[in-house]
């Protein structure tokens, strides 16, 4: 193995950033140039990535946990086989809708090989799925998922490519005469005219196929009072509370009383759910012993985790948002994927380039006191409270985890030094093993340490990072919001 690499900077310094990744993921992978498979092997993954969160492919080296080569030694370059790297390029202009801005990879001198990598770059879809010979695939934890016709559909709500909220619904005009209407009309100024011609005219109702003027599903879920009993959808909020830190279903159930289920006009959902939860965490959860959990989660970060969630949900699917609270935790799970640019990686860092409910989102701001509107800045808004309490971080967990759906966990937990200096050390290192955590912290122990890590990784907090050889020493563990390579 050659480590005459180290000889800094830029295009080597990122060629060991590729050598240095221990593991190809969701969102990385390594092909050599080695046969004719390798081409449509390549063009699949460049379309399950762009239908999921986007990705890296590194175009000749090999994957770190195929082979027992080591650093440079890993490098075959490009020049392997250049006709398979051209096929690869002409291949690429056959995915429909095409990719712009993919070929040419960007390519790097490996001047001790005599040689090049290619670098793709995918992007995430934000329009529309990628296809190539009329297959959709996308990206599973390592390797691609071929999508059925039935899933295509359900994805494609879930990513947002079809906006629930614009479609019609056959509800009777009568029923969405409410209070909240009377609102939303008087903030609006919207004076004389029937609900019928006011809802067409802003873009809440339009005429079908036959000519007949219907509501938006925006509009029922803006002004019903009961949303979910006339729609053939689920639209409601349900807050479970749980003994313990698990859920438990078998002999002895652990759920603490009925499930409360919330539903109504947006904005008074929103305001109901917020009012109960937080009632139920000041309350605590009274355990046989006598001792009552006092919750640390500040209220700002719980808000935003729920109204983010109503707003921005999936209201195709046909499943309600889940609040749980748990001695330990408090989780908020909604249906639908993060739509267009955003990512776990990039929540609350990049601003979203659209909403998936942007008519619910645009009507909602009309309201006297319209809830928080801007996905990015709760986020950022959740991070900052929960780091001005000595909390840990926001976690966000979604597919591949979760199938369909985006979960945030408010851990009722302090950070401890150990995390603090771990966290500082991996945003600059973006890896580390038990032994070099040990180090930093001063934990003696290897077993302390492993259970430390271990039950980081358990909460989301941490990814860990298993080798091909199984060998423990070289078990390593990254953020879950960290890119595997840094531009």
């Amino acid at each position: 193995m050659r480590e005459d690499i180290l000889n800094l900077p830029s295009e080597n310094e990122f060629l060991k950033g590729l050598l240095d990744i221990p593991s190809e993921t969701q969102t990385i992978e390594f092909k050599r140039m080695g046969d004719e498979r390798v081409v449509s092997k390549t063009i699949e993954t460049v379309v399950a990535m762009a239908n999921t969160d986007g990705g890296i492919i590194v175009l000749g080296i090999d994957d770190p946990q195929k082979t027992k080569l080591k650093g440079l030694d890993r490098v075959f370059g490009v020049e392997e086989n250049l006709e398979i790297f051209d096929e690869i390029g002409r291949e690429l202009q056959k995915i429909i809708p095409p990719l712009s801005g993919v070929w040419l990879p960007n390519m790097l001198e490996v001047k001790q090989n005599n040689n090049r990598v290619g670098v793709l770059f995918v992007p995430k879809a934000v329009d529309s799925f990628r296809s190539i010979h009329n297959h959709v695939y996308i990206r599973l934890e390592k390797g691609n998922h071929r999508l059925t016709a039935h899933e295509i559909v359900k994805f494609a709500y879930a990513k947002g490519f079809q906006k629930a909220d614009r479609e019609l619904v056959s509800v009777d005009f009568a029923l969405l005469k409410t209070l909240i209407y009377e609102e939303w009309k008087a903030s609006r100024r919207l004076n004389g005219g029937s609900i019928e011609a006011i809802l067409e005219k802003t873009g809440l109702a339009r005429k079908d196929d036959k000519g007949t003027v219907l509501p938006t599903r925006a509009a029922v879920l803006l002004f019903a009072e009961y949303p979910s009993d006339i729609m053939d959808t689920k639209c409601t909020v349900r807050i479970l509370q749980y003994t313990g830190t698990i859920e438990t279903i078998g002999g002895t159930p652990n759920l603490i009383g009925i499930p409360k289920t919330i539903q109504g006009p947006l904005v008074r959902q929103i305001a109901d759910v917020h009012e109960y939860v937080l009632t139920l965490l000041r309350s605590g959860i009274r355990m046989p012993s006598g001792f009552k959990t006092e919750y640390l989660i500040p209220e700002r970060a719980l808000k935003e985790a729920i109204t983010n969630a109503v707003i921005h949900r999936d209201y195709h699917m046909k499943r309600d948002i889940e609040v749980k609270i748990y001695e330990d935790r408090v989780e908020v799970e909604s249906p639908g994927l993060f739509p267009y640019n955003i990512t776990r990686m990039n929540i609350g860092r990049e601003r979203a380039e659209g909403y998936r409910n942007d008519l619910l989102v645009k009507h909602l701001r009309d309201f006297p006191l319209p809830p928080n509107l801007d996905q990015n800045e709760g986020v950022k808004a959740m991070r900052n409270e929960m780091m001005a309490q000595n909390l840990y971080p926001p976690i966000f967990l979604t597919y591949p985890l979760l199938e369909d759906s985006v979960r945030v966990v408010l851990l009722n937990e302090k950070r401890v030094s150990e995390w603090e200096k771990i966290s500082s050390y991996l945003k600059e290192h973006k890896y580390i093993a038990n032994e070099e955590a040990r180090k930093l912290t001063r934990v003696d122990q290897r077993d302390k340490m492993s259970r430390m890590l271990k039950n980081w990784v358990k909460r989301g907090l941490l990814i860990q990072i298993v080798p091909a050889s199984k060998y423990v020493k070289d078990t390593k563990y990254k953020l879950p919001d960290d890119q595997e390579v840094r531009r």
